[in-house]
């Protein structure tokens, strides 16, 4: 198949750099009419969060899914995660959302003070790798109000915590253990990078479930707009040891699968939008996501309390097009 290279224009240059590493360059099939698919960057951008399931490592097959810029205005993602997916696609309007408060208040302080926020981390991560220091710093988080300290400890915690877990109990208290890094990464350049990215497009931060993100992305200004939906909800578990989808305090079920399933066949159908879902490999989620155009693949993952989990398991991209 035909492939050419492409470079995206200033407006999307995020390195900061000096030189022809400046420019990120994509690589398009052009055999294929309309540019169908969203190109491929030569080189993948990293979040700033270590995040369960985050699909940097996917991210190419993800991208053979998702329609190209030129063909849709706005991608709507109610789980919006690490973010991994708005920094490696070039769509010119963004809804970003999620269930997790302190997440959306983190990006928002990302994009709007990231050198600020870089300084208050380098201060914090200065003597912070000690069961201690977590400790106090894990009670501070869960006691202090929204705000930037509060968005500082949030990355503190995702990069000091067992395997970048995100989890709070019913009270809604963080209460992932120590880690115990052998030298945790300040992540100064990512978090320049997502507030350029953020910066150089037109995105939307909500605060909201599927449900009530879906249902404004889809309404008022929105619905002039041609948008494409990517969703990656919290996966039904491989395992009873493998199960992490409860990080905002609440589980996310088979019944909220099969709920988000009807919403956006719904979606499709009266706005003819396409939809790409990320889903764990199961029997279950296969049933769910029946009516989709189902695309298997095998991803390295490593949230696990023993080594062994550490491997390769099956994911579906389910597809409405």
């Amino acid at each position: 198949m035909g492939q050419e290279f492409i470079t995206i224009p200033t407006a999307y240059d995020l390195s900061g750099d000096a030189g022809p590493s400046q420019r990120m360059e994509f690589i398009m099939d052009v055999s294929i009419p309309g540019s169908a698919r969203h190109p491929q960057p030569v080189s993948l951008l990293s979040p700033f969060l270590k995040w369960a399931g985050a699909k940097t490592r996917c991210m190419p097959e993800l991208l053979s899914h998702l329609p190209s810029p030129q063909a849709v205005d706005c991608l709507i993602e109610p789980f919006g995660g690490s973010a991994s997916v708005f920094l490696n696609t070039r769509y010119r309007q963004y809804v970003l959302a999620d269930s997790n408060a302190d997440l959306v208040n983190t990006w928002q302080y990302a994009r709007d003070n990231p050198e600020e926020l870089t300084e208050a981390l380098h201060r914090i991560f200065d003597g912070g790798n000690s069961e201690m220091a977590w400790l106090r710093n894990r009670l501070a988080f869960n006691t202090l109000p929204p705000g930037p300290e509060k968005s500082t400890l949030f990355i503190y915690l995702n990069r000091h915590g067992f395997n970048g877990l995100c989890r709070y109990n019913r009270r809604g208290q963080f209460n992932v253990p120590f880690g115990r890094p052998a030298k945790p990464y300040l992540p100064a350049r990512e978090i320049r990078t997502f507030a350029r990215r953020a910066s150089r497009c037109h995105v939307s931060f909500f605060h909201a479930d599927f449900e009530e993100t879906l249902q404004a992305a889809t309404r008022g200004m929105f619905a002039r707009l041609r948008c494409a939906v990517y969703c990656d909800p919290p996966y039904l578990a491989l395992s009873d040891s493998a199960s992490f989808t409860t990080y905002d305090g609440t589980a996310f079920t088979a019944d909220h699968h099969r709920g988000l399933a009807a919403r956006l066949r719904d979606i499709h159908l009266r706005t003819g939008f396409p939809v790409v879902v990320s889903a764990s490999d199961t029997p279950a989620s296969r049933q769910i996501y029946r009516d989709f155009t189902l695309s298997r693949l095998r991803v390295n993952r490593s949230v696990s309390a023993t080594g062994t989990g550490r491997k390769a398991v099956g994911e579906l991209i389910a597809c409405l097009k």
